[in-house]
């Protein structure tokens, strides 16, 4: 199964997601200024796509295993080039609607302690999880740009921001989709 399980139709010069540049500092205003609230803001994601629902967000787990991060996700967690992560794929719908692609990858040693039942989530929000967490330590975005991320529900732009909690790290990157440009109010720029 691809990245997107059966929501992805890739054209020949359509990125895959391991091909996508996670950038930082100044690199990140390529964004459109429309789009820099959403893909800066601090807060739970979570909590932002339940209120602009109307509480009618849902979370479809499209994958969850043990395997190898990708190597700008060993880098950004420090990890060793054959350490293993849980990586975690889901697509979270606001009424019924994919908005946002999600990709949590967190290293096997950080699955224990105050973080063991992420290991159950299922269709449970991560993001309810994390920000319950007292110690919780979140660094600036990446920002990516996801156009070329071609799927059925349409890619825009996406961030990555690594979680702490207790010193045990955690990546989660999120590519926002055109179901939630629509209900955000945000328009699909041209490539």
């Amino acid at each position: 199964m691809n990245e997107l399980g059966h929501a992805i139709s890739r054209p020949p010069e359509a990125l895959s997601y391991r091909q996508l540049q996670w950038l930082s500092g100044a690199a990140q205003q390529r964004a459109p200024q429309r789009w820099q609230y959403w893909l800066h803001d601090q807060r739970s994601l979570t909590a932002q796509l339940r209120q602009l629902s109307g509480g009618q967000l849902t979370v479809e787990l499209l994958n969850q295993r043990v395997g190898l991060p990708n190597s700008s996700e060993q880098r950004q967690l420090q990890l060793a080039p054959r350490q293993w992560a849980m990586v975690r794929e889901v697509i979270l719908c606001g009424g019924g609607q994919p908005w946002v692609f999600a990709r949590t990858v967190v290293p096997l040693q950080t699955l224990s302690g105050p973080l063991r039942h992420l290991r159950q989530l299922g269709s449970r929000p991560l993001g309810e999880a994390l920000f319950a967490q007292p110690t919780l330590l979140r660094s600036s975005f990446e920002i990516a740009d996801c156009r070329r991320f071609t799927t059925s529900a349409g890619a825009h732009w996406g961030r990555r921001s690594r979680f702490t909690v207790l010193g045990r790290p955690l990546l989660v990157a999120e590519v926002f989709l055109d179901g939630f440009a629509r209900a955000a109010g945000l328009q699909r720029a041209a490539l």
